[in-house]
């Protein structure tokens, strides 16, 4: 396809992180974690992360599932989390091990989508059906469970981020190509929900869908993925916050932080005043009222009250 042109920061970043690819870590505990983290990455098997998504691709599996997560509803994000270890470890090492594992798994996740015909694919038991319930407007909704699944939108979120850190570290196009492809069949998943069925939708955990949809925005400049990021805006969460409100005690934790992450990409993006608002409270909120002195911010993942 045409290459569009990418869509920069409106906002002025005085403080840049260094590319990865510029660090490396001399001998001392962070190298010995490091590596410790290589030798765990290079155990795993992607033909075994990627048995569910040739699944319900309708494709013979390669090998069969890891145990655990990868064999309940849940099946498919640790594939997107191993893709995105495998492109910052490359990054970080240089060691092609790392990349030639990930270039191998997008060729798989490119065969899947194929094989789906649509832009989808996902290791998500059943994911089809739930997926096309949705674009029904059929919407049951719980804190961790989305029409009988366990949070398919924080499982593809995953899938997402990991796509987009291997473009960025692998410098795969096949990756941004696939990643687009799965954009283009979320825009047309949920076209026809209203309002209403997008709020009730949110109230189960997404992840960071926001996020990596402002990202891909931010590596086309296509205006639908900025539009469709905008729309995973959980407002019983995001509207107290823009209103300087803490509403975070009783909250599971993890579920909102991706959010916030979301939001903060979009200030950089957008220039947003409520996007900053939400943003800045939020970190003054978690870190000053929120957070033990062991340094951890909440019991069973769930935020207490402040102070």
């Amino acid at each position: 396809g045409v290459m569009k042109q990418e869509a920069n920061n409106v906002v002025d970043m005085p403080a840049q992180p260094f590319p990865l690819e510029d660090v490396r870590l001399l001998d001392g505990p962070f190298l010995d974690a490091q590596q410790l983290c290589a030798d765990y990455l290079l155990k795993l098997e992607p033909d075994r992360l990627l048995s569910g998504y040739r699944t319900e691709a309708g494709l013979k599996p390669k090998d069969e599932k890891y145990g655990g997560w990868e064999r309940m509803e849940i099946s498919g994000h640790g594939l997107g989390h191993y893709l995105s270890a495998i492109s910052l470890m490359y990054a970080s090492t240089g060691n092609e091990e790392f990349k030639r594992r990930a270039v191998y798994i997008i060729d798989q996740l490119e065969e899947c989508q194929k094989a789906s015909g649509n832009g989808y694919c996902g290791g998500i038991p059943g994911g089809k059906k739930v997926f096309d319930e949705i674009a029904r407007g059929e919407i049951r909704s719980q804190g961790f469970d989305l029409n009988g699944l366990w949070v398919p939108w924080y499982n593809l979120h995953k899938l997402y981020a990991g796509l987009i850190d291997a473009h960025r570290y692998c410098r795969s196009d096949k990756a941004l190509d696939v990643v687009t492809k799965l954009g283009d069949w979320n825009c047309e998943l949920v076209k026809n929900l209203d309002h209403e069925k997008w709020q009730r939708m949110l109230h189960c955990e997404h992840g960071g869908m926001n996020e990596v949809l402002a990202e891909l925005y931010a590596l086309s400049g296509d205006e639908k993925y900025l539009e469709l990021s905008r729309k995973f805006h959980h407002e019983a969460v995001l509207g107290p916050l823009a209103e300087k409100v803490d509403c975070l005690p009783g909250i599971h934790g993890n579920t909102q932080i991706p959010k916030i992450i979301g939001v903060a990409r979009l200030y950089e993006l957008t220039g947003s005043d409520d996007d900053r608002t939400i943003a800045e409270f939020f970190w003054d909120r978690v870190v000053h009222h929120h957070s033990y002195v062991t340094g951890g911010h909440g019991e069973s993942e769930y935020f207490g009250p402040a102070d």
